[in-house]
């Protein structure tokens, strides 16, 4: 079974509606209820109304922008955070929320390092040394794995350039 990470925002009704109500939270998080109406936006741009994945290699751009496989005190720690536990498990552990400033100041941190300095953090042996999710089929893959992972990178900074321009909370969950 695989370990996916996904990510939707939610504004403050909808996290409200979450808490009181958290047995629909994994659902909303995999746009169940998505309205078709609002689908629409530019390539370059992460469409709010849409859940955001970073399908398996999640932990490995965790790694990447922290260092740790774990949650740290680090601004780009959110992927792999210290935050506010609602619901019940949802495939690995309850759904979480990210508030709003977690996400404005993991997008002006993740603005001040560019892809060049990433791809010089990129370690598969550390990751696999320290046991993060996949690391031994990035370190199979070679520099394809780090183009693999580079390119969720860009879509980290577009979610978190929209979230942050928006002032939006979002909920997360492993599934």
């Amino acid at each position: 079974m695989s370990m996916i990470w996904t990510a939707r925002y939610a504004d403050a009704d909808t996290v409200e509606q979450m808490r009181a109500n958290p047995e629909g939270i994994g659902a909303f998080i995999s746009g169940f209820d998505l309205n078709e109406d609002l689908l629409d936006a530019p390539a370059e741009i992460h469409n709010p109304a849409i859940p955001f994945d970073l399908d398996e290699q999640w932990q490995a751009i965790h790694y990447l922008l922290t260092g740790a496989a774990g949650a740290t005190d680090d601004p780009l720690s959110v992927i792999v955070g210290r935050f506010q536990k609602i619901g019940k498990d949802q495939g690995y552990g309850p759904a979480w929320l990210i508030p709003a400033d977690a996400i404005a100041a993991a997008h002006t941190a993740l603005e001040a390092v560019s892809n060049a300095d990433l791809r010089k953090r990129y370690d598969p042996k550390a990751m696999v040394r320290d046991d993060v999710y996949n690391a031994q089929l990035m370190l199979e893959d070679g520099e394809g794995g780090l183009d693999f992972v580079m390119d969720d990178v860009d879509r980290l900074r577009s979610f978190l350039r929209e979230g942050a321009k928006r002032k939006l909370d979002a909920l997360a969950m492993i599934n």
